[in-house]
C-alpha cells in the first residue's frame, strides 16, 4: 500500500514538472539547452517589455501585438533584452554587436554588424546592409546624440568686462571684453550613450561669441572668446572691445546690460562610421551691467 501511494506522489510530480505544450525552449544569457538559462516570455501576447505598443514590428520590446513567433512550432518572444529581435525565416534572435566594427569593403554604410543567437547556441557577428528580417530599425544616430548630450551641462560663458561692473566706465573710452574659458564654459566636452547596441560619442565646443553692448549698437562677433585686459592697459582690446558714445544715465539702474552669447556646435560620432552634427545650436547667454558716465571736461 505504502508503495502505490510513493508512486501515485512521484507521477503527480512529473505532471506538475513537465511545462506545457505552449512553452518553448529557453533562451537567454546562455546557449539554449542549457540546465540554467535567463528564460524569457513564450507567451506571443505577453511579455510587456518597454514599448507596449509593438508597432510595425509586432510586438515592441515584449513580443506581443500582431506578430507571432514560433521556434520549432512552438510560440516564442519575439524580442528579448539580451539576444534582441527573432528572425522569423531562420529562427534566430539578432542584435546590434557592441563595439561595431569596421564596415566590411563595398557595405552598405548604413548596415551594421549583429550577433545571432540560434538554437545552436551564440553566433559569431554578421554583417547586415539592412537590419535582419523582423529587427526593430536600428535608433536614430542623432536621438541617440540628444541622450549623450543629456549627461553633460553646458554652462553659460564667464562674462568679464573692464571697466569692472562694480565702478564706472567713460563716454569714448575704450571697453574690455572677454570670457573665461573652462571646459563646462567653452569645451571641448565629451560624451557618449550606447542605445541598442549603437555606441555614439559626442564633442561639444563653443563655436561663437557674441557681445550685445545694451546700447543700441551692433553685436560684437567674437569667436576667439577675447583678450583678457591686462593692468594699467589704456588703449583698446586687440579682438573684442567697444567704445560707447553716450551715457547710461537712461538706463534702468543707470546701466548698459551686456550680454554675452555662446553657441555650442555638438558634433556626433557613431559607432557605425556615421557622424554628424546636431541639428539645433546649443545658446547660453550671461549678463551684466555696466556704468558708462560722461566724460567732464573742467575749464577755467
Amino acid at each position: 500500500m505504502l508503495t502505490r501511494r510513493l508512486l501515485a506522489l512521484a507521477a503527480a510530480f512529473v505532471v506538475l514538472a513537465v511545462p506545457s505544450a505552449a512553452v518553448a525552449d529557453p533562451v537567454g544569457e546562455c546557449p539554449p539547452g542549457s540546465d540554467s538559462c535567463h528564460v524569457i516570455g513564450t507567451d506571443p501576447g505577453e511579455g510587456g517589455g518597454n514599448n507596449n505598443g509593438g508597432g510595425n514590428n509586432g510586438g515592441g520590446d515584449g513580443g506581443g501585438g500582431d506578430r507571432v513567433c514560433t521556434r520549432g512550432g512552438e510560440p516564442i518572444a519575439c524580442y528579448d533584452p539580451v539576444f534582441g529581435w527573432f528572425n522569423q525565416s531562420d529562427e534566430c534572435y539578432y542584435k546590434l554587436a557592441e563595439p561595431q566594427r569596421p564596415p566590411p569593403p563595398n557595405g552598405n554604410p548604413n548596415g551594421g554588424w549583429y550577433v545571432p543567437s540560434c538554437a545552436a547556441g551564440v553566433g559569431e557577428p554578421d554583417w547586415f546592409d539592412a537590419p535582419p528580417a523582423g529587427s526593430e530599425p536600428p535608433p536614430d544616430p542623432e536621438t541617440v546624440a540628444l541622450q549623450a548630450l543629456a549627461l553633460i551641462t553646458l554652462r553659460e560663458p564667464d562674462l568679464q568686462i573692464k571697466p569692472d561692473p562694480s565702478g564706472a566706465g567713460l563716454v569714448g573710452l575704450p571697453v574690455w571684453l572677454w570670457v573665461e574659458k573652462a571646459e563646462d564654459t567653452w569645451g571641448p566636452i565629451d560624451s557618449y550613450d550606447i542605445e541598442r547596441g549603437l555606441r555614439v560619442d559626442i564633442t561639444a565646443t563653443v563655436t561663437n561669441l557674441t557681445f550685445d553692448l545694451g546700447d543700441g549698437s551692433p553685436p560684437i562677433s567674437c569667436p576667439s572668446g577675447g583678450t583678457p585686459y591686462p593692468k594699467g592697459a589704456t588703449g583698446p582690446s586687440p579682438d573684442c572691445g567697444h567704445v560707447f558714445d553716450k551715457s547710461s544715465r537712461q538706463q534702468p539702474g543707470q546701466k548698459f546690460t551686456v550680454t554675452a552669447t555662446t553657441t555650442w556646435t555638438v558634433d556626433w560620432y557613431a559607432s557605425t562610421g556615421d557622424t554628424g552634427t546636431i541639428e539645433a545650436p546649443q545658446i547660453r547667454e550671461a549678463t551684466v551691467g555696466v556704468r558708462i558716465n560722461e566724460l567732464q571736461v573742467v575749464t577755467d
